[in-house]
C-alpha cells in the first residue's frame, strides 16, 4: 500500500473495500446472536466471528496467549485498512455514509472535531472501524496508520489478556452462567440484535453489499466531486 493509493492516486473500486466488511459484519451478527451457544465450546471461533470486548474477555481464560493473540490480532486488523482506505478516498462522502449507518446520532460529526487534534491518540486507544475511516478522512499518513493501529490492537488483546488471567475465577463462573442457560441467553440476543437494527432504521448488515456500495455512492455524489489523483487530504497529521 502506498500514499498514492492512500490519497487518490489510484482508487480501489468499492465493491472490494464494502463487500468484506459488510461479509464480516454480518457474521459478526450471526455470531453475537449465537454467542451464548458458542463461547464456551468454540471460543477462538467465536473471537474471530465477533471480537466484541466481551467474547475476547470470556475467551481469554480458556485458551492459549499464542493462539489468543494470533486469532484476535488477525481479525481485529482485518477491515481497519479497508475503512482507512474508505475514508481515505472518499471522505465527506464515506463520513456521511458512516453517519447514517451509526442512526444520525451525531457522533461521527462531533468526533470530526477532536481528530485533528486528537486523531492519533483516538486510533491509538479506540482502533475501531469508524476511528479508521476518521483517520482516513482526516488525511493521516499510511505510516502513522498502521502503526497506531498495531499498537493500539495489540495494547487492546494484552489488556484483555491480563484481565482473563487476573479474574479467571469469576469468568469461568460467568462462563458456567452461560453454560446452563445458554439457549435462553440465545433468545435474548437475537431479541437485542432484532431491536438495535429497528432502532437504527435499517437491517444494514442483512442486506447484500450491492445496496450498501448503491448507499454510500450515493451519498459520495450528494458531497460533490471526489478528490483527483493527486490531491485528497492535506498530509498535515505528520507534521503534529
Amino acid at each position: 500500500m502506498s500514499e498514492q493509493v492512500a490519497r487518490g492516486g489510484r482508487r480501489i473500486p468499492l465493491p472490494l473495500l464494502v463487500t468484506p466488511i459488510v461479509i464480516l459484519s454480518v457474521l459478526g451478527t450471526i455470531a453475537d446472536v449465537i454467542g451464548p451457544g458458542l463461547i464456551n465450546e468454540h471460543p477462538l471461533l467465536q473471537m474471530f466471528l465477533n471480537p466484541r470486548n466481551r467474547y475476547l474477555l470470556l475467551a481469554s481464560p480458556q485458551v492459549d496467549a499464542v493462539p489468543f493473540l494470533v486469532v484476535g490480532f488477525t481479525r481485529l486488523v482485518l477491515t481497519d485498512p479497508l475503512f482507512y482506505l474508505l475514508g481515505a478516498q472518499y471522505g465527506e462522502g464515506a463520513l456521511r455514509w458512516a453517519e447514517r449507518k451509526l442512526g444520525d446520532t451525531g457522533f461521527i460529526a462531533g468526533l470530526e472535531r477532536f481528530f485533528s487534534r486528537f486523531g492519533s491518540i483516538i486510533v491509538l486507544v479506540a482502533p475501531s472501524g469508524y476511528m479508521c475511516l476518521l483517520a482516513g478522512a482526516a488525511g493521516m499518513s499510511v505510516r502513522r496508520f498502521a502503526v497506531l493501529n498495531v499498537t493500539g490492537t495489540l495494547g487492546r488483546l494484552l489488556l484483555f489478556r491480563f484481565l482473563g488471567e487476573t479474574f479467571k475465577d469469576e469468568l469461568f463462573a460467568v462462563l458456567g452462567f452461560i453454560q446452563r442457560y445458554q439457549w435462553w441467553l440465545v433468545g435474548l440476543s437475537f431479541v437485542v440484535v432484532a431491536l438495535q437494527s429497528r432502532k437504527k432504521g435499517d437491517a444494514g448488515t442483512a442486506r447484500p453489499p450491492s445496496e450498501i456500495e448503491a448507499e454510500l455512492e450515493a451519498e459520495i455524489e450528494a458531497t460533490g466531486p471526489e478528490p483527483t489523483a493527486g490531491e485528497g487530504p492535506a498530509p498535515s497529521d505528520d507534521r503534529r
